[in-house]
């Protein structure tokens, strides 16, 4: 199992990388009946997305062992698993970054490309890919963004306890930077918050950001990893004031038409 598994248990919010909220908001306002149907659950933990009828989109870092062969339930139906893809620039950490300051650790987080892609053996029917985002300005957007990983509060932070319940929620963002690899958001207090306002916790990873073009969904992130400073025993994810990054996937929108041969 990854290093970054391992990690993520300690501190980090996306080994994902459910959903952390505001404290000041009713917790059931954000759990979502249904999630959606593009939205897929990985193996072990975190998720993809369905972004071609055979194809599945997730970070790398939820790709724990070989999942060549195994299944992946879309809507209501299994599929499985003929090849994973994951991108030449995606790297794990050595045991060294796992402990001590997290500036080294979060250097490589925001040098490597936390993507791959996931073959099925077969075409799905019934359950409609989502969009890609194609554009440069997700700078000033407004995000949804899914997943049943743990859950908490701005004030407390993730509990990672609550991972396990596997509730889906989903909450919603400001796109504050985009830039390179990676979209970015602060979770903000509630003076300054949406009304849904939150972060992905762990087990959110992979988990799809949105926007919404005339009633039609795009994906622009996966929920990835959230930056931390100081020691790594006393990172706290979740708290407010954290900032959140999801991979961009404008940024490889190249590499994935390439790997998908359209």
């Amino acid at each position: 199992m990854k290093v970054l598994f391992i990690l993520s248990i300690i501190f980090f919010s996306t080994s994902s990388n459910a959903v952390v909220k505001r404290h000041d908001v009713p917790p059931e306002n954000y759990v979502i009946d249904k999630m959606p149907e593009y939205l897929i659950d990985m193996p072990h933990e975190g998720h993809g997305v369905l972004i071609d009828t055979q194809w599945v989109v997730t970070v790398a870092h939820t790709i724990f062992y070989d999942y060549v062969g195994k299944d992946l339930i879309v809507g209501s139906k299994a599929y499985e698993i003929e090849s994973v893809h994951i991108h030449p620039e995606y790297s794990e950490p050595n045991k060294n970054l796992l402990k001590g300051d997290l500036a080294p650790l979060i250097s490589l987080f925001k040098s490597r490309s936390d993507i791959a892609l996931i073959k099925l053996t077969s075409k799905v029917s019934g359950v409609k890919p989502v969009n890609i985002y194609k554009g440069k300005s997700e700078k000033g957007k407004t995000i949804t963004v899914y997943g049943k990983g743990a859950t908490g509060s701005g004030l407390t932070g993730e509990d990672i306890d609550t991972k396990s319940l596997r509730v889906m929620n989903q909450f919603q963002n400001i796109v504050e930077n985009s830039e390179g690899n990676w979209i970015a958001f602060k979770f903000n207090e509630p003076a300054n918050a949406l009304p849904l306002e939150g972060i992905h916790g762990s087990g959110d990873s992979g988990g799809a950001s949105i926007i919404f073009q005339q009633g039609a969904p795009f994906l622009v992130g996966l929920s990835s990893w959230q930056l931390g400073n100081g020691d790594i025993s006393t990172f706290k994810g979740g708290l407010y004031g954290t900032t959140a990054y999801q991979v961009r996937i404008s940024n490889y929108y190249d590499w994935i038409v390439g790997v998908l041969g359209i």
